[in-house]
């Protein structure tokens, strides 16, 4: 099951609110998930779309791909870094960059730019994915892609996922798995697999968790069928200052380098490398909702034909 993190929730704000450049160079690996995600949705049928919510928005590059796919549905960005909304929301050109993205998207798929193109203004929200300010089993599609692995408390993150989302909608995230960047945080978390408890190795460090304990906890907050996969990814590096800078940009970690030295990093060919396990996970709410109190709904249906 999954367990607390170890993480501050003021922290992670602030660490996000110091990195919410657009220009960061690990935002690659942000938009390549983002389009892995996005492949997967073209398998998946869901009818009809009013609203989509993206918890972990950041400037909300997610929402502009699935406003493609939606047009006609609201896209809704949370996100607990308040100057990240902020950005977001303000952008005089954010309009612009939702069309630019749509018509990329379009050719993508060969379509011409006469079809129409999202026209609804995305709603943004600083927000606590622990406690989101949205109405019960109000939202067709939850969507998150790496946000998951930073908050301090997943289960209660997964509760309130299954308590905004209405009955046959669907949920789409990714995280972070236990060996992701297994080269340069602490040995006693690497040797515990990512384990709770040794977070306070060294403050700050995520306690990422494992794809079954995610699908585990999915069924246990009421979704239906969860379908969990995991990819792993290494990145190489000829360069060394890049390492670093990605190394401390994905684990929201300024002056990593410093703290760790050189030492303990292994090159492979001449080499740095850097490991990244992806976690992937998709579930529906069933046509009837468990209660938030836990207790099941039974429905009573006359028999109206003869005995």
């Amino acid at each position: 099951m999954l367990r607390p993190t170890g993480l501050e929730r003021a922290t992670v704000r602030a660490a996000f609110n110091d990195q919410r450049s657009a220009g960061r160079q690990s935002d690659f690996l942000f938009r390549e998930v983002d389009r892995r995600m996005l492949e997967r949705l073209d398998l998946i049928k869901l009818q009809p779309v009013a609203r989509v919510l993206d918890v972990g928005c950041g400037q909300g590059r997610s929402l502009a791909n699935l406003a493609v796919r939606y047009p006609d549905a609201q896209m809704i960005g949370a996100d607990l870094a308040d100057r990240l909304i902020a950005d977001a929301a303000g952008e005089p050109a954010r309009d612009r960059r939702l069309a630019e993205g749509a018509r990329r998207w379009l050719a993508r798929l060969g379509v011409g730019g006469s079809r129409q193109l999202p026209a609804t203004i995305p709603l943004w929200f600083a927000a606590d994915a622990h406690a989101l300010p949205v109405a019960s089993s109000s939202i067709d599609m939850v969507w998150s892609n790496l946000a998951a692995h930073w908050f301090d408390d997943p289960l209660a993150a997964v509760a309130e996922w299954h308590r905004v989302i209405r009955p046959e909608g669907l949920l789409m995230f990714s995280a972070f798995g236990v060996d992701t960047l297994k080269e340069v945080r602490p040995a006693s978390q690497r040797s515990a697999g990512g384990a709770a408890g040794s977070a306070a190795a060294l403050p700050g460090w995520a306690a990422f968790q494992d794809m079954h304990d995610w699908g585990d906890a999915l069924a246990a907050a009421g979704f239906a069928d969860p379908v969990m996969d995991v990819e792993r990814l290494t990145l190489t590096y000829e360069d060394e200052g890049r390492f670093w800078e990605d190394a401390e940009s994905l684990s929201m970690r300024p002056g990593l380098r410093e703290q760790a030295g050189t030492g303990g990093v292994e090159r492979a060919d001449g080499r740095l490398a850097l490991s990244i396990e992806l976690v992937y996970g998709h579930a529906w709410c069933p046509p009837v909702k468990r209660r938030a109190d836990g207790l099941a709904v039974v429905q009573v249906h006359r028999n109206r034909g003869r005995l």
